[in-house]
């Protein structure tokens, strides 16, 4: 739901009806739905009477079929609805936390408020408090102190909650995972370029389940190289490629791979597309460059196992998807074309291909358009505002690769 900067004001300003108006909107269509699908598809199925021949029979498959998407899409719709209300109650119940201590913060006779991060603090020094409370000081410093501290574990524990739960939301998007690829085709916005029509419904991979990894040894080993290393949430096959690595090349390895991963994100702030890093030509090359990076020090086999399965995440928007799986192809044939350019090099290739077209971003050819899939040079980088995918839900394509 959000890119994880939550704050106490933040949360304390959300209106969570939109969201319980949207579990509403789909327990009512979803009965809706399915009382339209099984009477269409009853009548089909009974028109062998009057309807015969090849015809018949086309529209009579046809009429199972769609009964058949129809009944499952329902059964989406149930799912998204059982997970908003989930996310929605947690949300609710954390939110509640925090009105509660804000009403204490402000009602408290220390003059307290709260900060961004929920850390709750005194208006007035420890030396005005035992100025204005003379008779017993150090107790009147201690119960200021105290209430701080109790306050501050009071928004924090719900805003830590609040941000665990929020990192979940993937689960709600994972859900459209079970529409069937017939629905997740016909809801797709397709280019009419066949190139990247092709780009698009061929660049997808399948969702896969998530772990946290390292973990145990093998974390204490990369913490004892670099101990400012901390584990992150991948896909089983990213773990299985990290830890192939890890065999192959031992910690220093891990880590000269992590730092690559920096050095193309550092690299496409510093870009002239910086201002579009955000599924725009600056990820475009954020990807490109990565890729490139990682094939000059691993290898083409190893940088394609392991960026194609990077984006097995569930609930990755299609769109976003290809554009990162071909950005990635694009910038390992660099990297192999180009086994020992340096970074530099490799950046400035990378540059070029940006600026010739040979990526693709996400773009739209006017303010009021639909995103798209285009290629990289179909939009000026000084409009950054015709660049990048909304934080919309989206609906996944099925994997290819």
């Amino acid at each position: 739901m959000t890119d994880g900067n939550l704050t106490v004001p933040i949360v304390l300003g959300w209106n969570l009806k939109h969201l319980r108006d949207v579990v509403d909107t789909l327990t009512k269509v979803g009965p809706e739905i399915e009382t339209e699908m099984v009477s269409a598809a009853t009548r089909i199925d009974k028109s062998d009477e009057y309807f015969i021949g090849e015809g018949g029979d086309a529209a009579r498959t046809r009429g199972a079929t769609d009964k058949t998407d129809g009944l499952g899409t329902v059964d989406v719709y149930a799912a998204l609805a059982d997970e908003i209300t989930g996310v929605c109650n947690t949300f609710q119940v954390e939110i509640a936390r925090m009105q509660i201590a804000a009403a204490k913060t402000a009602a408290s006779k220390w003059d307290l408020f709260y900060k961004d991060d929920g850390e709750v603090v005194s208006r007035k020094s420890n030396w005005e408090t035992a100025k204005s409370n003379w008779m017993n000081p150090v107790s009147a410093i201690a119960a200021k102190e105290l209430e701080e501290t109790v306050l501050t574990r009071m928004f924090r524990e719900a805003l830590a909650n609040v941000l665990e739960q929020d990192a979940k939301t993937a689960s709600i998007a994972g859900v459209l995972e079970k529409l069937t690829d017939s629905v997740k085709i016909g809801m797709a916005n397709i280019p009419t370029d066949p190139k990247l029509a092709n780009i698009l419904l061929n660049f997808q991979v399948n969702p896969e389940d998530m772990e946290v990894w390292p973990s145990g040894i093998v974390l204490q080993s990369i913490l004892a190289v670099d101990p400012t290393f901390t584990p992150d949430a991948m896909t089983k096959s990213e773990v299985t490629a990290l830890e192939k690595l890890l065999v192959r090349e031992g910690p220093a390895g891990l880590v000269d791979f992590y730092s690559i991963k920096k050095m193309a994100t550092q690299a496409a702030n510093e870009s002239d597309f910086s201002a579009t890093v955000n599924d725009g030509q600056g990820d475009a090359f954020r990807h490109t460059y990565w890729n490139a990076l990682l094939t000059r020090r691993f290898g083409e086999t190893f940088a394609d196992e392991y960026a194609t399965s990077h984006e097995g995440g569930a609930g990755q928007p299609s769109h976003r998807e290809a554009m990162d799986l071909y950005n990635n192809s694009i910038g390992r044939q660099i990297g192999a074309d180009n086994p020992t350019a340096s970074p530099e090099d490799l950046k400035s290739k990378v540059t070029q291909a940006i600026n010739d077209g040979k990526a693709v971003i996400i773009g739209k050819e006017n303010p009021g358009a639909t995103p798209q899939i285009m290629w990289s040079n179909q939009i000026p980088k000084d409009h950054p505002e015709l660049q990048g995918l909304p934080t919309d839900l989206y609906v996944p394509l099925p994997g290819k690769q």
